[in-house]
């Protein structure tokens, strides 16, 4: 009897963990690889970068259908943001799983694409970017509002002298790089609720924007400083407050309500997602793309492509 429940539960068993297992094995390495890391600690520079996580990682950050020394620039991107988070114990950037990119690309086209990330990583081993011997802060953004930010002049120090301005007028032709917004008044006061006193519930559009003063703009034109009654804030904390695609923008009272302008689609640092497509359609090899749009940096190869 006892042999007899034994076996039993022991089928009961496997019929609950072989479709975990399963399902475990489908989702490939992506997020497992990095929940793998949390549970176990950072791995050293010295040990290899999963390229499955890698590919994961790519595929989250840029559209499987761009050209492709834009998919092995953007393969260095990531790999130098991971060795920099590796170097300074910092989280991995997220990354996609191999069912969630199926869900995103089709079973038809899975096997194609997920070949497409194999072959840029593959053709890219090892390279990473570095500035004065350590890697560097990679920062990139879907279009720029015609030219890439100055790093000093959003951080307000000199720790990303890599970080330099470059001109990205392409840009301009991007479908992220103009929107336009209507808000009625009281549906600006309420999105905008933490810039604003209560006092200014039921002012017209003219009054509000009386009171929502742009102070400071950088080189590339995105607002570095909004003055709102006797309180400071940052471009980028109105932007992503509103939700809005960028923080070069332009208010403007119209008809009793209050239009923004956006130009560009993001925080408008480093490389420029749509700028480096261009780049690449007109015969940019990725090291000439990614010495476009970060300045004096370095190749180097990581013990990953040794």
């Amino acid at each position: 009897m006892k042999n007899f429940l034994y076996r039993i539960g022991t089928c009961i068993a496997l019929f609950v963990l072989i479709p975990i297992i399963i399902t475990l094995l489908a989702q490939g390495s992506g997020k497992n690889y990095i929940n793998k890391l949390s549970e176990e600690g950072q791995p050293t520079e010295e040990e290899e970068l999963d390229d499955d996580m890698l590919a994961g990682i790519v595929a989250n950050e840029i559209s499987i259908t761009s050209e492709p020394e834009a998919l092995k620039a953007q393969a260095v991107v990531v790999r130098t943001n991971c060795l920099r988070a590796i170097q300074n114990g910092e989280n991995l950037p997220e990354g996609m799983t191999k069912s969630e990119m199926m869900r995103l690309w089709g079973s038809e086209n899975f096997t194609e694409y997920y070949s497409q990330l194999e072959n840029c990583i593959e053709a890219t081993k090892g390279v990473a970017m570095t500035y004065e011997g350590n890697y560097i802060q990679a920062d990139f953004h879907t279009a720029s509002a015609g030219y890439t930010r100055n790093a000093n002049e959003v951080y307000q120090n000199e720790d990303y002298p890599y970080l330099i301005s470059a001109e990205s007028r392409t840009d301009i032709t991007s479908a992220d790089f103009l929107k336009v917004v209507f808000y009625k008044p009281e549906e600006f006061l309420n999105t905008g609720q933490v810039f604003f006193p209560q006092d200014m519930q039921g002012k017209t559009a003219a009054e509000i924007l009386g009171a929502f003063v742009i102070t400071k703009r950088d080189a590339a034109d995105y607002v570095t400083e909004v003055t709102i009654g006797d309180k400071v804030y940052s471009g980028e904390e109105i932007r992503l407050a509103f939700n809005w695609n960028s923080s070069c923008f332009y208010l403007r009272e119209v008809d009793g309500d209050i239009r923004v302008v956006t130009k560009g689609c993001g925080h408008g640092l480093g490389l420029s997602l749509y700028g480096a497509q261009q780049l690449a359609k007109s015969g940019y090899a990725y090291k000439d793309i990614l010495k476009y749009y970060y300045s004096d940096v370095e190749f180097v190869t990581s013990v990953q492509g040794k």
